[in-house]
């Protein structure tokens, strides 16, 4: 195919611009720009014969009739990463520039990081940790794939958004959820080459509807669609939905509205009750209870217990629960709890009600406060017969049929498809009664009213996949060790003690350590009859054997250590000091998804005796 004379003028054009990248001028000529004149510039681009060069390159150049403007292009435009253009499939690219102004607590983000988080369509990606600066450059690429959209419908009607969330990390590795924004994917579909977005975060908690900092973010459809989709159709689509969804909304508040005041009617003590209907997400935006829970489905999740333990290690920023608390009442998101690694009482509740409703237990979180007389949330699991089981989402512990229970009251309790208030005399937890198919036990939000809010949720983005733990347990703890038994050196030097350690004293350590883990992640008990015996066949006759078991959710071994040493019966463990005395520590690590870890540390030694 012979090239036209104005597809010859654009491959000239092409090369000149390619000799003066390749050889450093167009750099050399910007930099000259900046620091002198342009009739200098002139007569420096004169002198050094650029002009002559250039034409000698095009001269060499074979500008035939074979070469087409497309084989000289340098650099294709915004290129699918060659991993995914042998799939030949489609994608949406989400390209991330630099933020700008991210100036929420500059003076301490002395080793901080930030990483950018995304969701979309359900996946999740995440960015490389970049410092914590005020203007942050994150250049990161995400590529989520649309085939199986494009397999179940039109992309114009797929309603999952783009989800981004800042995370902070401080030098110590403590995490906090800096800030969200969201957007619609589908605003780049009229347009092949893509649309740029400056995006505002905004902070959470007390910061909620804040701006905490810009994102520059374009996204594109990859390849482009081959039949384009008109800006009318779009901004159609677009308003429909959005009609669509403030009558949703619209019918549900009035609905509630109704609903409430038929509950005041059957009793006016009622209105003390907390019966949480609404809450507010770390978007800054109202949401129905029921759509922050969602049924959970990961193989890195054996049962319903490993589900209780797994939630447990994950930190609770607080214990005391914010509900009634208009000031503090926010329930972040099951994705935002995740990326954050950690949460409120009410995150740790709503995930491990997500996880439970996965193995198809008949599973709700609970409102209502505990015996000491504070709110508090936590889950239920409810058989078809027989009384309820509570699990404690922060302890990880249950308590069942018999046991004495630190619940006092019980005002609410819903799940993803149901949501039920008390409406029995007493809402004492003692004297409820959970029947709630009994309407007059329960007061039920209609199904279908719950139904109806679902249908504008973004349900792909609700089936949160689990990250695998890339923690490499044996190494990190060895390591760990070697770093624990240098602290305890120096702690033992400053009392004049010297260190002596048995090695095999320490590895006898493991059996006692799994067995605590085993009944914290099983609650069995589990006979440490083994461990015992291997203490007494092991301690020489006439000495005495200490032992001292502490668990962790985090490997800061230095905080480790802290916290470890304000226990007395450690501490004086740790600086013993009798005849022959010897040391011993063991480390075991066990991994959850997401990076959550079960941190087991034992202290132990052995020492003769002297009557």
């Amino acid at each position: 195919m012979s090239a036209g004379p104005e597809e010859k003028v654009r491959a000239l054009k092409l090369l000149i611009e390619h000799h003066l990248n390749s050889t450093g001028v167009t750099d050399r000529i910007d930099r000259a720009l900046r620091e002198r004149d342009k009739d200098n510039v002139i007569q420096d681009i004169t002198r050094e014969d650029v002009v002559d060069r250039v034409i000698t390159e095009l001269k060499n150049s074979s500008l035939n009739e074979s070469v087409l403007p497309e084989q000289l292009e340098t650099t294709p435009q915004n290129p699918l990463p060659p991993e995914l253009e042998t799939r030949g499939k489609r994608f949406l690219q989400v390209s991330l520039a630099q933020g700008r102004a991210f100036i929420d607590d500059l003076e301490n983000n002395e080793g901080a990081t930030f990483q950018l988080h995304a969701l979309c369509l359900g996946k999740r990606m995440r960015s490389k940790p970049v410092p914590a600066t005020c203007d942050p450059n994150f250049d990161e690429t995400f590529y989520f794939c649309l085939d199986q959209i494009q397999k179940q419908g039109s992309l114009l009607t797929c309603q999952s958004r783009l989800l981004l969330t800042v995370v902070r990390t401080s030098h110590a590795g403590h995490k906090h959820l800096l800030g969200s924004c969201e957007v619609d994917w589908r605003r780049c579909l009229d347009r092949a080459e893509g649309t740029q977005l400056n995006l505002e975060v905004t902070g959470t908690k007390s910061d909620c509807g804040v701006s905490v900092g810009l994102l520059s973010v374009r996204i594109k459809i990859l390849p482009a669609l081959q039949k384009k989709i008109s800006s009318e159709v779009l901004k159609s689509q677009l308003t429909m939905e959005h009609d669509r969804k403030l009558e949703r909304e619209r019918l549900f508040l009035m609905y509630t509205k109704q609903w409430w005041k038929e509950y005041l009617a059957l009793r006016p003590a009622h209105s003390d009750r907390l019966v949480k209907i609404f809450t507010e997400d770390e978007l800054g935006i109202t949401q129905m209870v029921c759509m922050m829970v969602a049924p959970l489905h990961s193989p890195l999740i054996e049962s319903a217990r490993h589900a209780a333990r797994f939630v447990s290690q994950i930190p609770c920023t607080s214990t005391q629960g914010s509900v009634g608390n208009s000031t503090s009442e926010q329930w972040t998101s099951l994705h935002g709890f995740l990326v954050a690694n950690s949460g409120d009482v009410e995150t740790h509740c709503l995930l491990l009600c997500s996880l439970l409703l996965g193995f198809s237990l008949n599973s709700y979180v609970c409102v209502g406060s505990r015996v000491k007389g504070n709110t508090h949330v936590w889950v239920m699991t409810l058989p078809e017969t027989g009384l309820p089981t509570f699990w404690d989402a922060v302890s990880g512990q249950r308590y069942v049929n018999g046991d004495t229970l630190p619940y006092k009251t019980i005002d609410c309790v819903f799940n993803d498809k149901s949501f039920y208030a008390n409406a029995q005399p007493s809402n004492s937890i003692s004297k409820t009664k959970f029947d709630l198919q009994d309407p007059v036990l329960w007061k039920a939000v209609s199904e279908d009213a719950i139904q109806s809010m679902r249908a504008s949720k973004d349900s792909l983005n609700m089936k949160i996949v689990l990250d695998t733990n890339l923690i490499d347990p044996y190494h990190t703890a060895a390591n760990l060790e070697h770093q624990l038994k240098k602290l305890i050196r120096d702690e033992r030097e400053q009392h004049d003690l010297g260190t002596h350690w048995n090695e095999n004293l320490s590895h006898l350590l493991l059996p006692a350590i799994s067995a605590y883990e085993i009944e914290r992640a099983a609650g069995v008990t589990v006979s440490n009859e083994e461990f015992q015996h291997a203490v007494r066949h092991a301690v020489p006759t006439g000495f005495t054997f200490k032992g001292y078991p502490a668990q962790f959710n985090h490997l800061n071994i230095r905080q480790i250590f802290r916290e470890c040493m304000r226990s007395e019966v450690c501490s004086d463990l740790i600086t013993s000091h009798g005849d022959e005395l010897e040391l011993a520590v063991k480390i075991r690590i066990y991994p959850y998804p997401e990076n959550v870890v079960a941190c087991w540390v034992m202290f132990a030694c052995q020492y003769r005796c002297i009557l």
